[in-house]
């Protein structure tokens, strides 16, 4: 567990590194060499980092969106189907006698052209590889016939050693293999990768290298530093001298973090709506009211102040339920009663006067 949480730490350290250690630039170039291929037809390329001392120790090879890690092979790779592994620890010595074109393999490596038990070198370690899993880069190692590697999000990917593998040091000729790449066309890109001078990690050299088939990268005479030289980019890189179409940009109405950057009154990002004084989730210009409807369906009206609620007593209606008078002055009455000769309850006498006593 302890050995564990050492190489997360070291891990995190190393990627956190990648993101604010400033770039230099010419001080361990890159070599590119070729060869042909073991198998039928195709040229194998190996990348090497060139050191200055013996005691200078190679890190780790990186990508982010800061410093783009790219490798184009247009006519695609060879990778081995007897190599299970995205480093060169998937390639057996043993095997290679019944296998030779296993040498050929397309692999990703620091200072091993095979398992780091086999090298022969006392202390080697087989890298360790973090990569986005949106963006992962081992498959360019594994596919056969793929045909680029991209590292520019955020979080990045990179492969890599601890300062105390003895294969982060130099060969006889003061370089570290850090890949292989076997393919019938031609390779190009961006290689980033991080050296410690005389072996002291505070004193991290970042190197920021483009190069084009074999060679010396930078080459001395000011080779281009590939990245976004767009200012409006998400992924602008300060340090680039040519554009190499990686730029990435923020969506309409959002800024590169993913946050709202035009919200419209009814908190729609992007949305056209310009009010909503009343905050009733209807924009203003179509809303039938803005403000709110009174109790009798009004907007903005007094509510029910009529004698009747929200009307008044109709005309020739006594009351709010559309009784009338009747001929006696009963709101809903039936008029005079049966026998009776006024309201008052009185009756015709025997000469004929209402409620006489004849």
């Amino acid at each position: 567990m302890s050995n564990l949480l050492s190489t997360i730490r070291v891990t995190i350290c190393v990627l956190l590194t990648f993101v604010w250690a400033p770039f230099v630039s010419g001080q361990f170039p890159m070599v590119v060499e070729s060869s042909p291929a073991v198998g039928t037809g195709g040229t194998v390329y190996r990348l090497y980092v060139q050191m200055q001392d013996p005691t200078d120790r190679m890190s780790a090879v990186y990508g982010n969106n800061a410093a783009v890690l790219s490798v184009d092979a247009p006519a695609g790779v060879f990778n081995s189907p007897f190599n299970s592994s995205w480093n060169a620890s998937g390639i057996n010595p043993a095997f290679l006698p019944v296998f030779p074109d296993m040498a050929d393999d397309t692999y990703a490596t620091i200072g091993l052209t095979g398992p780091a038990s086999t090298s022969g070198i006392v202390g080697a370690a087989d890298p360790s590889v973090v990569e986005d899993s949106t963006q992962p880069i081992t498959p360019f190692f594994l596919t056969p016939g793929a045909t680029g590697l991209l590292s520019n999000t955020l979080t990045g990917s990179s492969w890599y050693i601890l300062n105390t593998a003895a294969n982060g040091l130099p060969d006889a000729d003061l370089r570290v293999l850090i890949m292989q790449v076997t393919t019938a066309g031609s390779i190009s890109g961006q290689i980033n990768y991080q050296v410690f001078p005389l072996g002291v990690g505070a004193d991290q050299v970042l190197m920021q290298v483009p190069f084009n088939g074999e060679g010396t990268f930078p080459d001395g005479g000011g080779s281009d530093v590939l990245g976004c030289t767009e200012e409006t980019a998400c992924n602008y890189d300060s340090s680039a001298t040519a554009d190499d179409g990686s730029c990435t940009y923020a969506e309409a109405n959002y800024d590169c973090d993913g946050n709202c950057i035009n919200e419209d009154a009814l908190g729609v990002c992007g949305g056209a709506c310009a009010a909503d004084a009343d905050e009733d989730g209807i924009c203003d210009d179509v809303d039938d009211c803005v403000g709110a409807l009174d109790a009798c369906g009004v907007c903005n009206g007094p509510g029910a102040i009529y004698e009747c609620g929200c009307a008044d007593i109709p005309e020739g209606d006594c009351d709010c339920d559309g009784n009338q008078l009747d001929a006696c002055g009963v709101c809903g009455g039936e008029g005079i009663p049966a026998g009776d000769c006024d309201c008052d309850g009185n009756q015709l006498d025997a000469l004929g006067v209402c409620g006489g006593d004849c």
